[in-house]
């Protein structure tokens, strides 16, 4: 890269003062500045550059207090990065090489790869037209490798405790369903060996071990249970997979329930394995899954794999929040493959009101004898709405227990 009089003494407000960020993230991101400001001005949301599995739409792009425009990839491995340290990276991949914003020497290389980047508009130069497709291949190459995510466990304790058991969930029932407490964790530590998390009490992480994909990399999604998501990662991940398969063992399920989130999943799995109607030679087989995240639309092969898990008899249902994410979400599920959908509500529409947006959420409200005998009443509705086909009329005036009702 040439050195010009321009570029002698580059900083940031000079080089905002000369391009817009969101021309910087148009031009780095090779992403139309037009769909940027889009995305700026309507808080939408476009398919990650990022990953080549995000089959849904988990990037977007927003101004925070201090101006800075971020870009953030709502379903990867922690990006949340302003127009800098988005440079670096696609550089770092460009010239396969660590280049952090946090070190003098680099930010200073990343400041004239701007200044060169666009050099038409710094010094009235001619732009080098191979950056463009050194930009392009940077990407490219970024898209194909997933992230390797290491954690260290450590041992379970009493705080985990009281998180977990605040959703009725045991600790011995995540030691069996693939989810550990974490000490530290990096990610592509070959390249980055500075762990990206130490472990604090108030700042818990949970490790959800999801399986592995057909090159050996681990899939995992990190879990911080305490954390805002408006300001914070609540969850890091290197996948876009449904979660729970690894304990969907049997192919002879009564019942298969989409949930929209693993917590969810294991505090429903949790209840039912106390449950009466939960295995055993004349008990319901219930399998539990869940979405990765509230847009994801699941595809022909998923469902496809998921109906040869199902009893000759047995049905899929969906428990999604009633919110209008979760509702859309239910409503693709029962128009795209038939799947009835059961929600819980809080009072919207005239329902009735159990101020709980979710499963997990029930034990602040109600003992376990009143959760099993809203569990028992959307059983007998289930039966009688979908497998038996009849009206719920058949109830002659018996009005449900539960708020697990689909909403129409």
């Amino acid at each position: 890269m040439k050195r010009s009089v321009a570029t002698a003494n580059l900083t940031k407000d000079y080089i905002e003062s000369k391009i817009s960020q969101e021309s910087i993230m148009s031009k780095y991101l090779n992403i139309p500045v037009e769909v940027i400001i889009d995305c700026i001005e309507h808080n939408h949301l476009i398919t990650s550059i990022f990953r080549d599995d995000d089959i849904n739409k988990s990037m977007g792009f927003a101004y925070n207090s201090k101006g800075k425009l971020k870009v953030r990839d709502f379903g990867g491995v922690g990006m949340f990065m302003d127009i800098y340290d988005t440079v670096a990276y696609v550089l770092g991949l460009a010239f396969e090489r660590k280049i952090e914003t946090n070190n003098k020497q680099d930010f200073y290389f990343v400041l004239k790869h701007i200044a060169y980047t666009f050099s038409d508009v710094i010094d009235g130069k001619t732009t080098d037209p191979n950056l463009q497709p050194l930009i392009a291949n940077a990407i490219a190459k970024g898209k194909t490798r997933k992230a390797i995510i290491d954690i260290v466990t450590r041992s379970w304790n009493k705080y985990d405790k009281d998180i977990w058991g605040h959703w009725g969930i045991d600790l011995s029932y995540l030691n069996t369903h693939f989810v550990v407490p974490v000490d530290q964790y990096y990610i592509n530590r070959t390249v980055d060996t500075d762990p990206k998390y130490y472990y604090k009490a108030k700042d818990p992480c949970y490790a959800y071990m999801l399986g592995t994909n057909r090159q050996g990399i681990r899939l995992i999604k990190l879990y911080f249970p305490r954390r805002n998501r408006r300001t914070e990662l609540k969850f890091i991940t290197n996948c876009n997979v449904l979660e729970g398969l690894p304990n969907l063992e049997l192919d002879n399920y009564d019942y298969i329930l989409i949930t929209k989130s693993s917590k969810d999943r294991l505090s429903i799995g949790n209840h039912l394995m106390l449950h009466p109607l939960y295995g055993g030679a004349n008990k319901l087989n219930i399998g539990i899954i869940n979405l990765p995240s509230e847009n994801y639309r699941l595809r022909q092969i998923e469902y496809d794999w998921l109906v040869k898990k199902l009893a000759d008899d047995g049905m899929i249902l969906s428990l999604l929040d009633f919110d209008r994410t979760g509702r859309d979400g239910a409503k693709y599920l029962e128009e795209e493959y038939n799947i009835p959908y059961l929600f819980i509500t809080r009072g919207e529409f005239g329902l009735p009101n159990f101020q709980c947006k979710d499963f997990a959420d029930l034990h602040d409200k109600f003992k376990k004898e009143q959760i099993n005998r809203f569990i028992e009443d959307t059983k007998k509705y289930v039966e009688i709405r979908f497998k038996t086909k009849k009206d719920t009329n058949a109830y002659d005036g018996f009005k449900l227990s539960s708020d697990l009702l689909p909403f129409y």
